[in-house]
């Protein structure tokens, strides 16, 4: 029980036939997610390429977490499904997955950081 976010979208498969009975929560633009940063704030970090097909320079990380935060706190569904996922992993394993490999620096880590401290 409780919230990983060790799985990615490359590794989803192999995650999913070792944790049959787990919970796995595509947080990703692609998804539709509620809990995925805005197109906005990707082109704005440099993640995503701007419509005239250029990138911003890199976002410092801990500016990226404060302005995806400040989106999820304002979303009412967002803080929401927050809760959700909070009481959906006391009863089971529940996986934070989208397309960065390394977690420290994705956004499913500050999904889980704001779900700790609900």
């Amino acid at each position: 029980m409780g919230i990983r976010i060790d799985c990615h979208l490359a590794n989803l498969k192999e995650f999913k036939s070792k944790y049959p009975d787990a919970h796995f929560e595509v947080i990703t633009n692609t998804s539709k997610s509620i809990l995925a940063p805005s197109r906005k704030l990707l082109i704005d970090a440099g993640i995503f390429t701007k419509p005239n097909g250029t990138k911003n320079p890199k976002m410092d990380f801990k500016e990226y977490k404060l302005r995806f935060m400040e989106e999820i706190y304002s979303n009412l569904k967002a803080c929401s499904k927050l809760l959700e996922l909070k009481d959906l992993a006391e009863k089971k394993t529940v996986f934070l997955v989208c397309s960065c490999k390394n977690p420290e620096f994705s956004h499913r880590s500050i999904i889980n950081d704001m779900i700790e401290k609900i």
